[in-house]
């Protein structure tokens, strides 16, 4: 096993802790800045080094109007099974839809309530390898779970606070989980990302660690930091057939991917010369806004105080097998969705391009095709698209 540890002097308060992950919801993982489609933007500096594919969205799901089995509240994340069914974890309505792979609506998973299987505060979703779906629930303190056969089957309760908000299984019986929590030291808190047995609440190695340390007058001077670093600066790793996990940090000025094997054996660490982004003041300005709106909706109030957003754009957004087998790594400075795919030993071979641009792109890299989907898409209403080669 190899541990890393990355100390950063930002701002955080215990006291808030449970406060902030009441209204946290995986629609702000990862978040892009920005309000909608606007001309390319290429920078000299992102070292483009090969050829650039071109990608196509060969499906989409979801209307502004209609069914709701057509119509998203507000997509979390997507995924695609064992048996080629799309699953959409919806925030609003608190469930999975369930589609086939040429749209088609199959069936809806939970609703929004406290009973068996039902859902109030999703954060997350992922699918074992044995077919397995399982939603991070905090209201659950840990996992609702699903058969394969789309049944409810059980619920795993292992967390006091702070579910994992990220999950890439492993094998039937281990996860890697990603998750923000304290520390003994009250000016001191994390993200770690960690391997953990199935329905145990302690993992087994420790694969990172990424600590954040702040006082008390620092965070009353100005909390933003410790916001950008709970809710933005969240983590997104990806996974093989094979057990293997991919992982890249969550960094502006560091562009670093990394890989483990079941055993938590590290299996590929690699950087590449990346050039810091700065965030234009339209997206800063628009994700001062967007915050404060996100408040409003799920809080009734604003922020109580002015949100400075973090200044640059992480250089990875993304990272995941893809449609190749091999491990496709989104840039996080680029309003199309951009691309370096390099083979499974970290050799760069081309890149891809799906030359839409949106500052809110979200996405799901997996081995059938880039799931994506718009935050605030420009016409007001989500669409789920499938992207291929």
């Amino acid at each position: 096993m190899v541990v890393f540890c990355k100390v950063l002097t930002m701002k955080y308060y215990r006291n808030h802790l449970t406060y902030i992950f009441a209204l946290l919801t995986a629609s702000l993982f990862g978040l892009l800045t920005g309000c909608g489609n606007e001309e390319s933007q290429f920078h000299d500096t992102m070292n483009i080094t090969l050829p650039v594919d071109t990608l196509d969205a060969v499906l989409q799901i979801g209307r502004e109007i209609g069914d709701s089995t057509e119509t998203f509240g507000s997509i979390l994340t997507a995924r695609i099974d064992q048996q080629d069914r799309i699953l959409v974890l919806d925030e609003i309505s608190a469930c999975i839809k369930v589609y086939d792979m040429q749209g088609n609506f199959i069936q809806q998973l939970s609703r929004r309530g406290n009973g068996p299987g039902e859902l109030m505060h999703p954060q997350g979703m992922f699918i074992m390898p044995d077919g397995r779906i399982a939603v991070t629930e905090p209201n659950r303190n840990g996992f609702v779970v699903f058969s394969e056969s789309l049944a409810f089957q059980e619920e795993v309760g292992l967390w006091a606070e702070n579910p994992p908000y990220q999950v890439t299984p492993i094998t039937d019986d281990l996860i890697l989980g990603c998750r923000f929590e304290g520390s003994q030291d009250p000016e001191v808190t994390r993200h770690t990302v960690a391997i953990y047995p199935w329905g145990e609440g302690e993992y087994t190695d420790l694969l990172w660690k990424d600590s954040l340390v702040i006082s008390d007058a620092e965070f009353y001077r100005d909390p933003s930091p410790f916001y950008v670093f709970a809710w933005f600066d969240l983590y997104s790793p990806g996974g093989d057939s094979e057990g293997n996990t991919y992982f890249a940090p969550v960094d502006p000025f560091e562009y670093r991917v990394m890989g483990w094997d079941s055993t938590g054996t590290e299996i590929l660490n690699f950087t590449r010369e990346i050039a810091p982004v700065a965030k234009t003041d339209e997206e800063l300005e628009y994700e001062i806004a967007y915050v404060d709106d996100y408040f409003r909706l799920r809080g009734g109030s604003p922020l109580p105080f002015e949100f400075q957003p973090a200044p640059y754009k992480n250089t990875i957004s993304d990272v995941g097998i893809g449609p190749d087998q091999n491990l496709w790594v989104r840039r996080g400075a680029y309003t199309e969705l951009f691309f370096d795919i390099y083979d499974l030993r970290g050799n760069l071979i081309r890149h891809a391009i799906y030359p839409v641009s949106s500052f809110s792109w979200q996405t799901e890299i997996t081995p059938r095709g880039i799931l994506a989907w718009e935050l605030d898409p420009l016409d007001g209403y989500q669409k789920l698209y499938l992207i291929g080669l």
